[in-house]
């Protein structure tokens, strides 16, 4: 019975293995050649809407060079002389007749499509044609169709060049001839026109359409060009294109109809066509083209004919494949079945037992328990990415969803008790997350963050229900459920002894450190936003009571929230220490400041220490401007790593730091003994240099110096006895004197390149400096000149 059952549990999967190969072969070759088909018709279809197209072009270029052909001929003949002596002539001349009669036949030996030429004087209403050379009136001129359109004055006042079809053949209904008439400009007494008649030759329509398609890949078509009334222009009918001209002509009637739709099947005599239609082209005319489908989808039938004979080849083939690989999966199965059973399989098949494959199958078995593992280790991860989610969707109030639904995926997530049990919520922080920052990269900040939060977790299996997960880059935050806790006291002394241990195991196996706060107990899902907000705020008193500190509920009424300034006693003490270059005295003022100041609130302290260093920096600034470089580093240095400081001792180190570099500054200015020397010898060279520069004065020195305008003439009127602006007015003054002297410019000239104005105020300023005026000055430069 066991073996019974073995066999037809066999059989049966054998049987589904080679009906599913079977299938799949079926599908993809039936899918296959599908496509092949679909392309295939794909292709056609486009090749004949290309055909299409370029059937339009080929109408259109055939219509283009019948008007053209004819309006060449026109204007050839208005510019000879004797064709305009002919229809200008006040009384008939046999002489001058003759003479049109010959060039019209002169031009008829280079034109083949051109029928005939009428010539029509409307002034002695006479009638030339070129086809019978008759010379008669309009009443008895032989094409009485064009003669009654010229001698009416409607016709002539509304005809806008588009030819005339004056003769349809009865049988076929088609025209053999289309004419131009070509007015002469200006009008007789009656209101009728000279005019030149210019008769073509209609098949010269399919001709040319028939030379382009010599070598068309879509062979067997037939043309027509039908005009608006419906008559057949010119045509060329293919061999097997049935010559029932009844057919034809009703054909032809539909053209109006064909011309919404370009494709549209058409049966002929029982013979199915494709008949393409366009009047797109000067004279409205229809284009029509006529093509047995047969000849168009006899490539697609062969095709598909070929596709099914492949697909039945395709499908045997298949069939034996199938069978074959489903009669070798067969044997693996059946001794995977019993090693699973534990049943020994048989050895002496060579599939199970001699084959690579089946040895990895077997090492797949023995690795499913580790997969397990791992499967559910993905859950739990899966599991506390929707629990971060929620919870901090939660404390920003950024969550859409409604209260009730925030309730039943709480209730997924097994998180009921944050809904209706006393809570306590705990802070914590990375301390010096700039170095934390900079020491790991990217995914290494993320893996200790996790870490973190899986120590925590662990931890938290022996203090009852908490949920813990990671809130922002540096903080994570703890939800503990306090409904098992009576007192507060109890409550305190458990989340503190909590709190000690995850440090202490963070410390040891991550070397990080955590500050921690702690609230009170709530209750509410509404509260959270705001209790989260009060942590976040507590957290920051780590600044007065150092990284590693747990700040409990109790520490903010130690504060003093009052408002804190630095007296102006103590600011001006540190200021004149510092300019004395006394750090030591320095540092011990800031010592009583901050001893005071970390009783403050965040936000205050941070205040209080960046207004100070501004206030030491400006008041030593301006008693002494040198000590200020390029790029005032010292006090960009001391801003931004003041950004990164998280508690007092960190504040306390970087201001020791600025007023050692500030005191050192001053201390090495003071040695400097040859410092204003340099300085002084700097501005002299400036001024050399730039002394042709009108905007040329103290600020713009300073500026250039980077010192304080006060501070650079202090010192140079203590070291030269005059003023910057002065000396600038001695030195061009100087200069003025040189010029004139060695030089022949105009004196406008010599005053614009000293960077003076010529104004009162130089006249008054040069009488000053020289003692003479500039005339008097002139006078006795001249007398040097002569002496000399």
């Amino acid at each position: 019975m066991k073996l019974s059952n073995q066999k037809t549990h066999r059989t049966s999967f054998q049987r589904k293995s080679f009906i599913s190969f079977l299938i799949i072969a079926i599908i993809i070759t039936v899918l296959l050649t599908l496509f092949l088909t679909i392309t295939y018709l794909r292709t056609t279809i486009t090749m004949i809407n290309r055909y299409n197209d370029k059937l339009i072009a080929q109408s259109n270029y055939s219509i283009t060079y019948l008007d053209e052909a004819a309006k060449k001929l026109g204007n050839a003949l208005y510019s000879d002389k004797d064709i305009i002596q002919f229809l200008n002539m006040n009384e008939s001349d046999e002489r001058v007749s003759l003479l049109a009669s010959k060039v019209i036949d002169k031009h008829f030996l280079t034109l083949n499509n051109i029928d005939s030429v009428y010539l029509y004087n409307a002034g002695l209403d006479l009638f030339y044609s070129s086809r019978s050379g008759e010379r008669k009136s309009a009443s008895a001129f032989s094409d009485q169709t064009i003669a009654k359109l010229l001698t009416d004055k409607h016709f002539v006042a509304e005809y806008r060049g588009r030819p005339i079809v004056a003769s349809v053949n009865e049988a076929t209904q088609s025209a053999n001839v289309c004419s131009y008439i070509l007015f002469e400009p200006g009008a007789t007494a009656v209101g009728l026109k000279n005019a030149i008649v210019v008769n073509i030759q209609t098949k010269a329509l399919t001709d040319s359409i028939q030379a382009i398609n010599g070598h068309d890949p879509v062979p067997e078509t037939s043309f027509f060009v039908v005009d608006t009334n419906g008559s057949i222009l010119s045509m060329a009918l293919s061999p097997e294109f049935g010559h029932d001209m009844t057919q034809v002509r009703a054909l032809t009637q539909k053209a109006q109809q064909l011309d919404g739709n370009i494709n549209q099947v058409q049966k002929i005599d029982g013979i199915r066509y494709l008949v393409s239609s366009s009047k797109s082209n000067a004279n409205n005319w229809y284009i029509m083209g006529v093509t047995p489908v047969r000849k168009i989808f006899k490539d697609v039938i062969t095709a598909s004919i070929v596709a099914t004979g492949i697909v039945v080849a395709v499908f045997i083939f298949s069939a034996v494949i199938c069978l074959f690989l489903a009669r070798r999966l067969n044997s693996p199965i059946q001794a995977m079945t019993k090693i699973i059973n534990g049943e020994v399989p048989e050895k002496s098949n060579p599939l199970v037992s001699g084959t690579e494959e089946f040895q990895v199958i077997l090492s797949v078995f023995e690795s499913m328990k580790e997969q397990n593992f791992q499967l559910d280790k993905i859950m739990r991860e899966t599991g506390y990415a929707a629990k971060q989610d929620l919870l901090n969707a939660l404390l920003s109030e950024s969550t859409t969803y409604s209260m009730a639904t925030v309730r039943e995926k709480l209730h997924d997530l097994h998180l009921d008790y944050i809904v209706s049990n006393q809570l306590c919520m705990c802070l914590f922080k990375i301390d010096n997350y700039s170095q934390f920052m900079s020491q790991n990269s990217q995914k290494e900040r993320w893996a200790l963050r996790y870490a973190i939060v899986n120590i925590a977790t662990e931890i938290a299996e022996n203090y009852g229900n908490c949920e813990i997960f990671s809130c922002d880059s540096d903080k994570f935050v703890m939800l503990m459920d306090c409904d098992t806790v009576s007192q507060y006291k109890l409550l305190q002394d458990k989340v503190e002894r909590f709190l000690r241990e995850i440090q202490w195991n963070t410390q040891k196996c991550l070397h990080i450190s955590l500050s921690m706060a702690y609230s009170t107990m709530f209750q509410g899902l509404e509260h959270l936003p705001s209790m989260y907000n009060n942590m976040k705020g507590s957290i920051l008193l780590k600044m007065r009571y150092g990284h590693g500190c747990i700040i409990t509920p109790y520490m903010m009424d130690e504060i003093n929230t009052d408002d804190f300034h630095v007296s102006a006693k103590k600011e001006e003490q540190l200021i004149e220490k510092v300019l004395e270059g006394d750090y030591e005295e320095a540092s011990a003022i800031y010592d009583s400041i901050s001893k005071l100041l970390y009783q403050y609130t965040y936000n205050d302290i941070l205040f209080c220490i960046v207004h100070l260093i501004y206030r030491i920096y400006s008041g030593v600034l301006s008693k002494v401007p040198a000590i200020k470089d390029n790029q005032d580093l010292t006090l960009q240095e001391f801003l931004q790593d003041i950004q990164h400081a998280e508690v007092g001792a960190e504040i306390d180190i970087l201001m020791n730091a600025f007023l050692q570099k500030l005191s050192n500054k001053i201390t090495a200015i003071k040695n400097t003994s040859n410092s204003n020397d340099l300085l002084m010898q700097r501005i002299i060279e400036m001024v050399e240099q730039e002394y042709s520069n009108t905007e040329l004065c103290l600020s713009s020195i300073a500026e250039k110096l980077r010192l304080s305008p006060n501070y650079v003439g202090h010192l140079f009127k203590a070291a030269h006895g005059q003023s910057i602006a002065q000396y600038i007015f001695d030195y061009r003054m100087q200069k003025l004197d040189e010029y004139m002297r060695n030089t022949k410019l105009p004196l406008s000239t010599i005053i614009e390149k000293v960077g003076l104005e010529k104004n009162n105020y130089f006249y008054t300023r040069f009488k000053k400096h020289f003692g003479m005026s500039l005339s008097e000055y002139k006078l006795q430069l001249g007398k040097e000149i002569d002496v000399n």
